[in-house]
């Protein structure tokens, strides 16, 4: 080997020796962050099951407080009515006895006159007895309906407090969760840029090697060929290889089909398609628990079909993919800054941010994400968003 090779082979051999550890995290660092960023996740995916549990029968609680109202208030009239009544024959009796009309009947009648007074007075009895029995089943029935209407109002007392406190919880949980995940994002993005460099600084060498070997070679009329190639795999990867040796590195996660999850950070969910909502209606997304102010970006590459500001959903978004397939964002905090109808985003592109608008004010920040294939009706969006989201 020339002087110029072994000086270069030196320069190689102390560049490695002297580049510094990647920004000081180790795989075994990232590997730890990431496995306490799944731990977290397993953790708050059963605390937005009890929320769910708490909300479904605070929905249910709700609707049968609702019509035991109804129940009291149909019986209370039920029974104010029975009571007129009442009052009505006992001033009828009181009138009739003042009046004389009753014991004429008795003392100054014929046989005839009598026997149909005896019979007035039974079927009078029979009447009121009537009026009094009706009244007392309405009344135990009035009595036992406020106790129900008791014991249900302090179920959902206690199921309030359970619904504070998991959303407590969880609101804690997720702001903390998203500062760890910002920050094993950012330690991802360090050691990304150092093996970069390191690689390109290592290639540079490489081929300052190869070119003195090279320039060796030809000064002893030895002629040799030699490779170095750089290519391009899926999108979002770059694989540079380099004397045999391939290093890849991922700049973009992409899932197949050009989708990324539609929060750019840390969430939590579970399955609750079909579950109970306000007004009788079924769950018809998934509700992805995340810290207030979490990016949403776009699922896919697309259009914003629509914007929509009130009702249920709070502020939203239509996302329509290049695919046809639709996409439905609510309960936003915000709209990315400038977004509007019908401008084209890329996928993983800024749209919104999470929040609880509309009728998610009591819960905690989440996305309400829905999925409706080649913009038909929707269907079960939690598979989609466990393939994408973890």
């Amino acid at each position: 080997m020339s002087r110029t090779a072994r000086f270069l082979a030196t320069v190689v051999v102390l560049a490695l020796l002297a580049a510094p550890a990647v920004a000081q995290v180790t795989d075994d660092d990232l590997s730890a962050a990431e496995q306490e960023v799944a731990t977290t996740r397993a953790e708050l995916e059963v605390l937005a099951a009890e929320l769910e549990a708490a909300t479904v029968r605070s929905i249910e609680l709700d609707t049968e407080l609702a019509r035991i109202n109804r129940s009291v208030f149909e019986t209370q009239v039920q029974v104010e009515a029975s009571l007129e009544q009442l009052q009505a024959r006992a001033v009828e009796l009181y009138t009739a006895a003042a009046s004389n009309r009753v014991s004429l009947v008795f003392f100054s009648g014929t046989p005839e006159q009598l026997g149909a007074g005896l019979s007035y007075l039974e079927s009078l009895a029979i009447d009121d007895e009537q009026l009094i029995n009706d009244l007392g089943g309405l009344q135990t029935e009035y009595e036992r309906q406020l106790g129900v209407l008791a014991q249900l109002e302090q179920e959902q007392q206690r199921n309030v407090a359970r619904l504070d406190a998991a959303t407590s919880a969880l609101n804690d949980r997720l702001d903390a969760a998203q500062a760890s995940y910002v920050v094993l994002v950012e330690q991802r993005r360090i050691e990304d840029e150092e093996r970069r460099r390191i690689e390109e600084e290592l290639r540079r060498l490489e081929e300052e090697r190869l070119r003195a070997e090279q320039a060796a070679r030809d000064a002893t009329s030895t002629t040799t060929t030699t490779i170095v190639s750089t290519t391009s795999t899926a999108a979002g990867e770059t694989t540079t290889t380099l004397t045999g040796e391939s290093t890849t590195t991922t700049t973009v996660v992409v899932a197949a089909g050009g989708l990324v999850c539609p929060i750019d950070g840390f969430s939590a969910f579970t399955d609750t398609w079909g579950a109970a909502r306000s007004g009788g209606r079924g769950h018809q997304g998934v509700d992805m628990l995340a810290a207030r102010g979490t990016p949403t970006v776009a699922i896919e590459s697309g259009t914003i079909r629509r914007m929509g500001n009130g009702g249920l959903g709070g502020i939203t978004i239509w996302l329509t993919g290049q695919s046809g397939d639709e996409y439905y964002y609510a309960h936003l905090d915000d709209w990315a800054p400038g977004l509007s109808v019908g401008q084209s985003v890329s996928v993983g592109e800024l749209v919104g941010y999470v929040g609880s608008t509309g009728n998610a004010s009591y819960s905690v920040p989440h996305l309400h994400f829905e999925f409706h294939p080649g913009g038909g009706p929707a269907i079960n969006p939690y598979p989609l968003a466990k393939e994408l989201c973890g």
